[in-house]
């Protein structure tokens, strides 16, 4: 039976033919297909024409690059036969790889608004009796200024607090000291407010007992509230 696949040939040129006493015996095409592509045709209907002829004149025409079938026309035949075609269109060379769709960019999420209000508590942040910002304490203000980055805000207010030893006066000059370390760093390293506020409230407004040293060390802290 006829194995064929529909194609729509726009242009054809004849490449070669053979003849013999009874006519000619195969044609050669150049074929324009209609997305502008170059094929072939190969026409073998004269009556000497064996097994395969047509592939045989398809490889000649091909040379070393692959006989690529795009169209087939045989006689009626069945399975075991169906090699023996006739009229043959064919590309050369191997078929085009299919067109692969650019990666898409993956969506970057955005960032996480700033915190409004964080705390820095404990001796993490500063050595005993020291208003000095430890390694601790300045990572996490550096991670309060990248989050803000691009944010101006209208007030940064640093509250500083100590725990209840000591003297009021020595803890109300060492809680002003830390609020100013504090926020002497947020301005120095970017972060943006039209003012910062800094005040220091000693051992008052403790948020945990003074009795033990766990709460004591909360209640040596630095607050900060962004507005």
């Amino acid at each position: 039976m006829a194995s064929r696949m529909a194609v729509t040939l726009v242009a054809t040129a004849v490449l070669a033919a053979c003849s013999s006493s009874q006519g000619p015996t195969w044609n050669g095409y150049s074929v324009g297909l209609p997305n502008g592509q170059r094929a072939f045709r190969v026409d073998c209907r004269g009556i000497f024409e064996g097994q395969d002829t047509c592939y045989s004149k398809a490889a000649e025409i091909c040379g070393k690059q692959q006989v690529r079938p795009i169209e087939q026309v045989a006689p009626l035949a069945d399975a075991d036969t169906a090699r023996d075609v006739r009229v043959l269109t064919f590309q050369c060379g191997p078929a085009p790889q299919p067109v692969q769709p650019a990666p898409q960019p993956v969506p970057v999420p955005p960032p996480a608004p700033a915190p409004k209000h964080i705390t820095l508590e404990g001796d993490a942040n500063f050595d005993t009796d020291k208003a000095v910002l430890r390694p601790d304490a300045r990572a996490r203000l550096d991670s309060l200024i990248q989050s803000a980055r691009g944010v101006s805000f209208t007030r940064v207010t640093v509250n500083g607090y100590t725990d209840s030893r000591g003297s009021a006066t020595h803890n109300q000059g060492l809680s002003e000291r830390r609020a100013q370390s504090v926020a002497q760093y947020l301005h120095d390293h970017g972060l943006q407010s039209q003012r910062f506020e800094m005040h220091g409230y000693g051992a008052s407004n403790p948020v945990a007992t003074n009795a033990t040293a766990a709460g004591r060390a909360q209640n040596r802290r630095v607050e900060i509230t962004l507005e």
